[in-house]
């Protein structure tokens, strides 16, 4: 229990203060008659009802001192705490050309390692919008920002790589996925963008996109998969029914990424192995986390009624009693 006006207790001291003040009021209105000879009244006793005459003065200051504690406002007070959080608008950009099925994850392929750290980062993140983007010679929307998990789970899943039409179209899929976040009115949004090539294809430019990002305040992290030197991804030839492995190429040239990212506020990275490629994720989901506040709420509960109760109760009892069996002659 609290009390609005503590201070106000301060006035607790005066009660016995009144109370005295009344017992020697009331000791002075005795009633007197005159009698020839006191010596028959000397082994008079006082009666029981003159010796409770003081329990109206306590009745009365009691009363007194359960009004302070009113004018006191006691209160019950009910704490909560909202926690108010603002999530991050996240677009998820995948190269699925055909050089992402080199196994030189060993014993995975590049595809499958980056959809299965893909998928744990997503698990980990909660109250962002995240959204998917694949391309390859061209970039389209697998999902658009989203808060349902389970359906993003469920479409990543079901992202292969393409034969047609290959190719990394860096600039173009940069450039989509900030389009994405145009509407966006989130204070952070952020691009993470994983490619195993350089770019050779689509009509925007890396450096285009890296200028548009930049210009809408989106940060882009970009992300090199693949080792130096490559490894082999299967192509099937349809006319003669045969699987090849052809070379993967393996993009050495870093200047293109690491200007994207530093011109957005992002970092580049290079995992040339699937240990590494969860490490990016990590440091990438450690640095990009939702502003959480709190915000306390306290209800305050007015408990002053049953202390009101009491003083009436004491003064009514009071009253009752001086007006009945503690009733003064005169």
């Amino acid at each position: 229990m609290t009390f609005a006006y503590p201070l106000l207790f301060w006035l607790l001291p005066i009660v016995p203060i009144v109370w005295w003040a009344m017992y020697r009021r009331s000791r002075g209105e005795v009633v007197t008659m005159r009698f020839s000879d006191l010596g028959m009244l000397r082994g008079v006793k006082p009666s029981w009802r003159i010796r409770m005459r003081p329990l109206l003065i306590s009745l009365r200051a009691a009363a007194l001192g359960l009004l302070v504690v009113v004018l006191s406002r006691p209160q019950y007070a009910q704490s909560s705490e909202r926690v108010v959080r603002e999530g991050i608008d996240i677009q998820l950009a995948l190269d699925i050309s055909l050089s992402m099925k080199a196994g030189d994850f060993d014993p995975k392929d590049r595809i499958t390692v980056a959809k299965e750290v893909i998928a744990e980062f997503i698990k980990g993140r909660k109250d962002d919008r995240i959204g998917l983007v694949v391309f390859s010679g061209n970039a389209f929307t697998q999902v658009p920002l989203t808060l349902d998990y389970d359906f993003l789970q469920t479409l990543l899943g079901q992202v292969q790589t393409v034969r047609r039409p290959d190719g990394t179209a860096i600039g173009t899929a940069l450039a989509h996925s900030v389009n994405g976040l145009r509407n966006s009115t989130t204070k952070s949004k952020v691009v993470i963008l994983l490619t195993d090539g350089s770019s050779n294809r689509g009509d925007i430019e890396p450096a285009q996109a890296a200028e548009i990002a930049r210009a809408l305040d989106v940060r882009v992290y970009t992300i090199l998969v693949g080792k130096p030197g490559g490894g082999e991804y299967p192509v099937h030839d349809a006319w003669r029914d045969e699987t090849y492995l052809i070379p993967a190429p393996t993009a050495e040239d870093e200047v293109a990424l690491r200007d994207i990212a530093e011109q957005t506020g992002g970092i580049f990275f290079r995992a040339g192995d699937e240990q590494g490629l969860r490490d990016v994720y990590a440091t990438i989901d450690k640095m990009e986390r939702s502003q959480v506040a709190s915000e306390k709420l306290v209800r305050y509960t007015e408990a002053w009624q049953p202390w009101a109760a009491g003083a009436l109760l004491l003064l009514m009892l009071e009253i009752l009693l001086r007006n009945t069996i503690l009733r003064s002659i005169g």
